[in-house]
């Protein structure tokens, strides 16, 4: 005989999140299914959770693109999507609540189901980069989390020092790559026509709208300048599916340059990561995906002015690539904000493809330091939908106990009466 209904409430923001998600349900439901436990799956997400027979109260694919001053033009939105789901947590009582990143909106949704769902258990996953900024929030999640999964070892020190009950259960971009390290890349070459005897760079320029404001004119222009002086070199362009194409095709028009100068793709990112020998990057969670395909790589960020002051004065961190924050030194060069500019993207680019040895030393370091440290054959999928079905099971003994008892106490309230 099963236990009883499974109900998870899913919160994820962000196109990651949905596919963390899809594969975190993916992972349950086959357990859930071995236990003969029936699943209910609800809440925010895209199109990978919706595949795995999630009802979808509100898609989320179009909310990654949404930061900086984005958030404060939709203030109104996000405290109507809160309301909504006080609503529908109140009406539908989840046992679990699994919530992934995204935490200007997830942590607030916290304190909403500790309102309305007393008995829900809060899961998250990908904690808030807390040790970057909003330090402050670290002493709030024990409150208001039951279980913090992180994805970067260091992490769970920290947490657990502030009080949280956290485990590091792995990295999705060390798991990726770990399942393509006997990859060929002659077929991504055979299927772009790329030339093999050619060095070939990558070029990420992110997934918001301002970031590709901001770094494709400087990625452009720097893959001119350097076509023009060396014919033994090419380029492919992987867009995010977040930005509308029409975007690119202004960029391209307004800095004058041609797009037969570039293989344009949208998605297939990891393949792609493990077949160049050289990436351009916006800072992000794609720095860390190549990091872990052994890719050397140059990353940059530029921002409005006042709000990388603002950034500056709050953060805590000395470098802002994911790949040297886990390192815990500069292995991959970073060009921020004034020095973000083609000259330089130029002399580093330059240098990698005239040393062999400078570009093979990269390489070794990002093995050892970043790829190694964080345990590639840890499926953090897996890992979490474990740690859901766990805190459910306690959550029934729990309920079961709480039940029991009660019965024990009006058993002898009786007995008593007579």
């Amino acid at each position: 005989m099963g236990l009883a209904n499974l109900n998870i409430l899913v919160s994820a923001g962000e196109v990651s999140g949905d596919l963390y998600a899809g594969q975190i349900i993916k992972a349950l439901k086959e357990k859930t299914s071995a236990e003969n436990i029936d699943l209910k799956v609800w809440g925010m997400g895209g199109e990978k959770l919706a595949k795995r027979n999630a009802e979808i109260i509100q898609d989320s694919s179009n909310l990654g693109i949404i930061g900086g001053i984005e958030i404060v033009k939709n203030l109104l939105f996000f405290k109507n999507l809160l309301d909504k789901f006080a609503e529908e947590i109140k009406l539908r009582q989840p046992d679990i609540a699994l919530l992934i990143d995204y935490p200007g909106f997830n942590l607030r949704l916290c304190e909403i189901i500790r309102q309305n769902a007393p008995n829900c258990r809060i899961i998250y996953f990908v904690a808030p980069q807390v040790w970057a900024w909003g330090q402050s929030r670290i002493k709030k999640l024990p409150g208001l989390i039951d279980r913090l999964l992180v994805i970067l070892p260091f992490e769970e020190e920290l947490h657990k020092k502030a009080g949280s009950s956290v485990k590091y259960v792995g990295n999705p971009s060390a798991y990726y790559m770990n399942h393509l390290k006997d990859f060929d890349k002659t077929e991504i070459f055979d299927y772009f026509k790329l030339d093999p005897k050619k060095a070939t760079i990558g070029i990420f320029p992110g997934s918001r709208n301002r970031e590709i404001d901001f770094m494709l004119p400087i990625f452009l222009e720097t893959a001119k300048i350097l076509k023009a002086a060396r014919e033994d070199i090419q380029f492919i362009l992987v867009k995010s599916s977040n930005i509308k194409e029409e975007k690119f095709q202004k960029i391209f028009k307004k800095y004058n340059i041609s797009q037969d100068m570039f293989i344009s793709i949208t998605g297939k990112s990891h393949f792609i990561l493990k077949s160049i020998d050289l990436a351009w990057l916006t800072s992000g969670t794609v720095t860390l995906e190549c990091a872990c395909a052994g890719t050397p790589l140059i990353l940059g960020y530029k921002e409005f002015p006042p709000f990388w002051k603002i950034f500056e004065l709050i953060s805590k961190v000395k470098n802002i690539g994911l790949p040297n924050i886990v390192a815990e030194e500069k292995v991959c060069p970073e060009l921020l904000q004034e020095d973000c500019i083609p000259e330089n993207w130029l002399n580093l680019t330059e240098r990698f493809l005239s040393s062999r040895e400078q570009w093979q030393n990269m390489k070794n370091e990002l093995y050892e330091k970043i790829y190694l440290k964080l345990q590639p054959d840890l499926n953090p999928f897996e890992n979490v939908s474990e740690e859901i079905l766990k805190a459910y099971k306690l959550n029934m003994l729990c309920e079961k106990n709480k039940k029991y008892i009660q019965k024990r106490a009006e058993e002898n309230s009786k007995q008593k009466s007579r």
